[in-house]
């Protein structure tokens, strides 16, 4: 019997287009991920800022006609849902969590999946820790799954084999991880699923927690190749990180160059492919920000035909091929898939072709097969 593969497509998604009344108290009253962009500042002559080119302008995340829109291009551009970085850092604390509760509560049409964020907020600028990450044990991770289950039962969720999809961002910083694994498993088989269908960041094949995910993603390397690419800009990179230096930058790099290294898979077929749409860290972290140089539409062209080919030379034992795209709306760091003012939806529709080519050619090798 022929098995058939089935794509699966996600873009994460930043949920801090809206206020909340932390970051009124920490960064000003009125601030969303908007007043980063708005306030800052072009470096280079060849430098410019990507601006939202939407219906709405510069959206608030809590009109749910904004995400119902979202929703309707993705769809249309081969992307099945958003991964929606969740903030629970413990004893019940959420931020940032209205938009997709709005999503819950009022039927918005909106695919969608989470990515536990599972780091402490600092404010990097002045080093103050703002919200600190707590790992509390099992009691703790059983109230975090209570509070995601209505999600993950709605409809709209992404589930894959019958198990709800979930992201951790940071594995490794999860001192009990075996123990949220289990609480998280067990938990969804005594309500009906087969378990969670887990997919781990900042992940390669030698960590040693990466069996116990369903995929894992090598997004965190994407710069490790920087040095070999723009030696002085690593140097001034590695002073401004060690002593908190606020000046030297931002950094740039090359974006076909470390692209190219970033579409690198292994052969283990559990390491899911990231599409890079982008990188310009500048207007959230000022002079300490990192850019990378050459982003356009023959660069990610390039960028997705190298992912595609990777995919269709390695061998395939799954029955579900997912990509990642990062980032639907990082717009205070430059990567973003939704329609700017610099390409509209060129990328959108780039991305749209690639995920029919690459669902078409990977049943036709399984035919084959």
């Amino acid at each position: 019997m022929t098995q058939t593969t089935n794509l699966v497509s996600l873009a994460y998604y930043l949920p801090q287009f809206h206020e909340i009344e932390e970051n009124n108290r920490w960064w000003g009253q009125g601030f969303t991920e908007w007043q980063q962009l708005n306030e800052a500042s072009t470096y280079f002559d060849w430098h410019r800022l990507r601006k939202p080119d939407t219906p709405f302008g510069q959206y608030s995340l809590l009109n749910p006609d904004v995400l119902a829109w979202q929703n309707d291009i993705a769809q249309a551009h081969g992307v099945d849902g958003f991964l929606v970085f969740d903030y629970w850092f413990g004893q019940g604390k959420k931020l940032l969590e209205k938009p997709i509760q709005m999503v819950l509560d009022q039927h918005v049409p909106f695919r969608y999946a989470f990515c536990w964020a599972n780091h402490t907020w600092y404010n990097k600028r002045e080093n103050i820790t703002l919200q600190p990450q707590l790992y509390l044990g099992a009691q703790d991770y059983t109230d975090y799954f209570m509070q995601l289950l209505p999600h993950f039962q709605s409809g709209q969720y992404i589930i894959i084999e019958n198990k709800p999809v979930f992201s951790i961002f940071n594995p490794k910083e999860i001192p009990d991880l075996d123990v949220f694994l289990n609480t998280f498993n067990a938990l969804a088989k005594q309500h009906g699923f087969a378990g969670i269908y887990w997919l781990a960041d900042n992940t390669d094949d030698s960590s040693v927690w990466a069996s116990q995910f369903d995929g894992y993603t090598k997004s965190a390397t994407i710069f490790k190749y920087r040095k070999k690419n723009r030696f002085w800009s690593y140097c001034l990179e590695k002073l401004t990180r060690k002593f908190h230096l606020q000046n030297l930058g931002p950094f740039v790099y090359d974006y076909e160059a470390l692209a190219t290294r970033y579409s690198s898979l292994s052969q283990d077929s559990k390491q899911v492919p990231v599409v890079f749409t982008g990188w310009d860290t500048s207007p959230r972290h000022l002079k300490r920000g990192t850019i990378l140089k050459g982003f356009d539409i023959d660069q990610f062209k390039a960028h997705l035909e190298a992912i595609k080919n990777q995919l269709l030379t390695r061998s395939q034992h799954n029955s579900t091929q997912v990509v990642l795209i990062k980032s639907w709306n990082e717009w205070a760091e430059g990567n973003v898939i939704e329609p700017d003012d610099q390409f509209g939806f060129s990328l959108l529709e780039l991305y749209r072709d690639f995920a029919k080519s690459l669902s078409r050619d990977l049943n036709s090798l399984e035919k084959r097969g």
